[in-house]
C-alpha cells in the first residue's frame, strides 16, 4: 500500500471517528436539554403549589374569584390576575419547550391535561378570554381544550 493510500485511509478513519464523537456529544446534549426541560416543568408546578401553600390569602381570593368575583376589591382582583398570569406564562413556557422538542411528549400531555382542567375554573376561563398577551400557537392550544369550547 502506498503512503498516500495509507494517509487517505487514516484521514478517512479520522473523519469517521470525529463524526462518531460529534454524534455522541449531540446525543448527550439532547439528553441534558430534555432533563433540564423536565426539571423546569417540575419547578413550574412546585412554584404554583408553594405560592398557594404559603399564602392562604391567595387561596381565599381564588375561591371567591370562582364563586363570586364581584366580592373582590380592586387589589384582590389584580392579585388574582397576576397569579393567573404567572400560571399561564409558565404553561406557555412548557408549551414552547415541547414545540422545540426538549420536553417529551408524555410530559407535555400531562401538562395539557393540567391546562384544560384549569379552564374548568370560572375565574380562569374568564381570565383567559380577556387576555391576548400570549403567542398565537399557544392560544390555539388553549382553545383546543374541550373545557374551553364548552364554556
Amino acid at each position: 500500500m502506498s503512503r498516500s493510500a495509507i494517509r487517505e485511509t487514516l484521514g478517512f478513519v479520522g473523519v469517521i471517528a470525529s463524526l462518531i464523537f460529534v454524534g455522541l456529544e449531540i446525543q448527550q446534549n439532547t439528553l441534558a436539554s430534555r432533563a433540564a426541560a423536565i426539571q423546569e416543568s417540575t419547578n413550574v408546578a412546585r412554584q404554583q403549589i408553594q405560592m398557594f401553600a404559603t399564602n392562604p390569602e391567595l387561596i381565599r381570593i381564588s375561591i371567591i374569584a370562582d364563586e363570586d368575583p364581584s366580592q373582590l376589591n380592586d387589589v384582590e382582583r389584580e392579585r388574582d390576575r397576576m397569579v393567573s398570569l404567572s400560571f399561564w406564562w409558565g404553561m406557555q413556557g412548557l408549551y414552547r419547550q415541547w414545540t422545540l422538542g426538549v420536553l417529551p411528549n408524555e410530559d407535555w400531555q400531562a401538562w395539557y391535561r393540567v391546562i384544560c382542567s384549569n379552564l374548568e375554573s370560572p375565574s380562569q376561563r374568564a381570565f383567559w378570554e380577556g387576555e391576548q398577551v400570549f403567542i398565537p400557537e399557544f392560544i390555539e392550544i388553549i382553545e383546543s381544550c374541550d373545557s374551553f369550547q364548552g364554556a
